[in-house]
């Protein structure tokens, strides 16, 4: 399609060449250096697909149909360096989200516009209302299911894709069969799957779960993300941020980056601004050389509530590290060379839904729709059942340097405090 290979030339689509799709997994799977630009045409590829078959069981504006290739392909558009790192970090309740930047840039870019216009024949406004959920009457719910939902086509790309370029058996799903299971509620507009195709839902949820657990949140692959994290939030910081957004001019220069050029944009911004970078800043090119930190202490999420809400905060859990590095320091006694304020450092996930999230399931004696789990042979993938497999994959990790000369003294004094993962947390 002409409209298609128009948008993939464009400076924007580019970029996402220079963007990995699952750092820092790569550190431990070293085949995952794929980009985001594949995985962009990937996505493009399954909602193709998906239309194909949807346009033969549903009456669809030729329009809409356009725009939802269009968002597939540019739903990653404004995704940040280093994949979904820099959405962790938080300041005062505000994050920085990609798929914000993705629609600012697609309204602001005058090229792209001019692709979405005369090459696909669409209003702008359709593309940016479904990569922004916006409601329009043009535009029937299931589409937006296949642009941005717990099963939509982004999700069935990323799993095989990232599952065969780490070189694992856990994320292959059954694509097709998924995609000729789907069908539309006519009363609702959402989007509905026929019984037999209960089956196939049930094995994307565990292999995104096996993904989750051995590959995206390999414990290797979040300690580098600890690492990551708290070098750009300081910088952040000493840059003067006290709120994140991704309309803020540096910001926005900085969320333009690629993987290769991050550091380099952050001293530049550091430059300008007349300030020095932090010490933390290290931290950085040690995620690219692999010089990680350890795990000294791992304890599940569920066991810490308290602790897992109030640490989201950038801020708290930069002093929650210097509380126990000043604690290590101290039961080092004296002679000994403190450890700096990002010595230790606390790691924790942020949440990951794996709801099933279609409308329900079309019975093959008959055709009513029930809800989903309510078919004469249910999912078992219940609400509580999903919810514990979240629950499961979440860990506290408190990670050090284990580069110092003392290393091994460190760790076991932080395996030995007294109220190390508490709040508060005594100095």
């Amino acid at each position: 399609m002409a409209a298609a290979y128009r948008t993939l030339d464009t400076p924007l689509m580019q970029r996402l060449g220079h963007i990995r799709q699952v750092p820092p997994a790569h550190l431990v799977y070293p085949g995952a250096t794929h980009s985001r630009f594949s995985h962009s045409i990937g996505v493009y590829h399954l909602v193709r697909l998906a239309l194909q078959h949807l346009t033969a069981v549903a009456a669809i504006d030729p329009e809409a149909v356009r725009a939802t290739l269009a968002a597939g392909m540019l739903h990653d558009l404004g995704h940040f360096p280093y994949s979904h790192l820099m959405e962790e970090i938080s300041f005062n309740g505000t994050r920085l989200h990609h798929g914000e930047l993705s629609v600012s840039l697609i309204e602001g870019d005058a090229e792209l516009q001019q692709v979405l216009t005369n090459d696909w024949g669409v209003d702008v406004a359709l593309v940016t209302g479904l990569l922004s959920g916006r409601a329009d009457p043009r535009l029937p719910p299931f589409l937006h299911s296949l642009v941005d939902s717990h099963m939509d086509m982004d999700k069935l790309d990323y799993l095989n894709r990232d599952a065969h370029h780490a070189g694992v058996p856990y994320g292959r799903v059954e694509v097709q069969r998924l995609i000729a299971s789907l069908r539309v509620d006519p009363d609702s507009g959402q989007l509905v799957m026929t019984e037999d195709g209960v089956g196939t839902v049930e094995s994307v949820v565990f292999a995104k779960y096996l993904m989750f657990r051995y590959v995206y949140w390999h414990h290797a692959a979040r300690i580098a993300s600890a690492m990551f994290n708290r070098a750009v939030a300081d910088s952040l910081r000493a840059l003067g941020f006290t709120r994140l957004s991704v309309q803020e001019p540096r910001l926005r220069r900085l969320c333009l980056a690629t993987d290769a050029t991050l550091e380099v944009r952050l001293g530049e911004l550091l430059q300008e601004a007349g300030v020095p970078p932090p010490p933390s800043l290290e931290l950085l090119g040690r995620t690219e050389q692999r010089r990680l930190y350890k795990r000294a202490v791992t304890i599940p999420c569920s066991s810490l509530p308290d602790l897992d809400l109030q640490l989201r905060d950038s801020d708290r859990k930069r002093d929650y590290e210097a509380a126990i590095a000043r604690r290590v320091t101290a039961a080092l006694g004296e002679g000994a060379p403190p450890l700096r304020d990002f010595d230790v450092l606390v790691d924790i996930p942020p949440t990951a839904k794996f709801e099933v999230d279609f409308a329900g399931v079309i019975l093959s004696n008959g055709g009513a729709i029930v809800p989903w789990g309510k078919a004469p042979q249910p999912s078992y993938l219940s609400h509580e059942a999903v919810g514990a497999i979240e629950t499961s994959l979440r860990f506290v990790q408190v990670v050090y340097n284990a580069d110092r000369p003392d290393a091994d003294r460190v760790r076991a004094i932080l395996q030995s405090l007294d109220g190390l993962l508490t709040l508060p947390l005594a100095s």
